[in-house]
């Protein structure tokens, strides 16, 4: 998979803190503190690396979002801006 595996802390109905990965239908965990959830995530997220941890408020705003590993695809990107692709020729003159 390219880019990063995103994990998210996020509040449920029940009070409890959930933490789920984008892309599964089932949580990880469900932890009784917002603090408990985000170091279940930050340990998911680091032996599954290239990742991203987002926690959320109870009002949905984003709290914290931190990032593990290098992102290959976003490496890649920088790096081809950084050193624009020169031609080996010149190209043909216009007519």
């Amino acid at each position: 998979m390219l880019g990063r595996h995103v994990y998210r802390v996020s509040p449920l109905d029940s009070g409890r803190w959930s933490v789920s990965k984008e892309g599964e239908t089932a949580p990880r965990g469900s932890h009784p503190t917002r603090e408990a959830a985000a170091h279940h995530a930050w340990e998911l997220a680091e032996a599954d690396e290239p990742s991203k941890v987002v926690i959320e408020e109870r009002g949905g705003a984003i709290a914290d979002e931190r990032l593990f590993g290098a992102d290959t695809a976003l490496e890649l990107e920088r790096s081809l801006a950084a050193e624009p692709v020169r031609p080996k020729r010149e190209p043909p003159p216009r007519r």
